[in-house]
């Protein structure tokens, strides 16, 4: 949709506004967002597109603070759409559709890995019972992700196996026995940079805690099993945490490591209104672990995990959490370091070259 000269500033009094542009082929669809998301003095919507060219010249030229994108659209649908804007103009985008992992065809994990941040229902869509719950989530979603400063992708760290073993970092103390791995909000592209650097034979059982919007895990897991030599799997009660896997939390329940290497699932009240906690896992693999253990932080939102952090490296395991540069949201790294809890802090590469370390430590101990 054209916008007049005086669409492309912040209007007096609005400079804190979230500037907004809607993308969708449905007018009555575009015309329900912009009432919605205009009803809060906090959000200016400053254009809408109705196609994914349209959405990739707008973003262009408006230069919003977020993008709203719908998927199925005549021409450029919104997957290409969101690649072009991220190769192009990096802009935080949301996707809007009730479409994903519903025939197989597109994917929430193919979704983010064209660069979205997230991907939530369309509320235009819903019935009016579930109207107002969704509109004030997708209000604060809106506003929350605005912030986020979107990064270069990150498209896979290389193999390290090969490299001199100058290269790789060492470490004081015990090998490993597990790598506990916390992600929120910016995540899975880096967990894929980082799982699918490590070798089929990785000697290190792995745990990975990423804070799932609901029905995204199995989308993500065939996503990252694609990409990674080891086993993927989401944890089941019981699971054996072993080398040359990695058990990912379910979507709703906290994974704790219990003695003898397994994992108990439990539905307790969220921690840091998470479930799963970040926290719950990695205090809990400080404990049966002690210093055999390692714990890994990522991009996200708030604090969840950094305590979890410190509880392993008060254990005597090693800590490493994400650098502010390469993490899409800083919060939760940055909440442990604050709290001195990571003994690294890395980019992408410098984690894998971590997690390869640790799995040469572990290889030797066994020799």
């Amino acid at each position: 949709m054209p916008v007049s000269e005086t669409d492309l500033h912040k209007a007096p009094g609005q400079t804190s506004a979230v500037r907004v542009l809607i993308v969708d082929d449905s007018a009555v669809t575009r015309e329900v967002l912009t009432a919605l998301l205009n009803s809060d003095p906090e959000i200016r919507v400053i254009g809408q597109a109705s196609t994914g060219a349209e959405a990739v010249e707008l973003t262009a030229t408006l230069r919003p603070d977020l993008v709203t994108m719908d998927l199925m659209m005549p021409g450029m649908d919104g997957m290409e759409a969101t690649r072009r804007i991220m190769a192009r103009h990096p802009t935080p985008v949301l996707f809007l559709s009730s479409f994903f992992d519903k025939d197989g065809t597109y994917s929430r994990a193919d979704a983010i890995a064209a660069g979205a941040l997230d991907v939530v229902e369309k509320p235009a869509l819903m019935p009016d019972w579930r109207w107002h719950n969704a509109a004030g989530k997708l209000v604060q979603k809106v506003k929350s992700l605005s912030k986020v400063p979107v990064i270069a992708h990150i498209h896979g760290a290389r193999k390290l196996l090969a490299q001199e073993q100058s290269q790789v970092e060492s470490f004081a103390g015990p090998a490993a026995d597990v790598v506990a791995i916390g992600a929120s909000s910016g995540g899975p592209r880096v967990i894929e940079a980082l799982l699918s650097s490590l070798p089929s034979t990785y000697a290190l059982g792995v745990v990975v805690i990423q804070h799932m919007t609901d029905g995204f895990t199995t989308s993500m897991l065939r996503w990252l099993q694609e990409r990674c030599a080891m086993q993927i799997k989401v944890a089941e009660e019981g699971d054996a945490i072993v080398p040359r896997r990695v058990l990912f939390a379910p979507e709703s329940s906290h994974l704790v490591a219990v003695i003898g290497g397994r994992v108990h699932l439990t539905d307790s009240e969220p921690v840091n209104g998470h479930r799963p906690s970040i926290d719950v896992t990695l205090q809990s693999v400080a404990k049966v672990y002690g210093a055999r253990c390692a714990g890994v932080l990522l991009t996200g939102m708030g604090s969840d995990g950094a305590q979890g952090l410190l509880a392993i490296r008060q254990a005597g395991g090693v800590t490493i959490a994400q650098d502010e540069a390469s993490s899409p949201i800083f919060g939760m790294p940055r909440a442990a370091i604050e709290l001195k809890a990571a003994q690294q802090v890395l980019p992408p590469d410098g984690i894998v070259r971590s997690l390869n370390a640790l799995h040469v430590e572990r290889v030797r101990s066994l020799i």
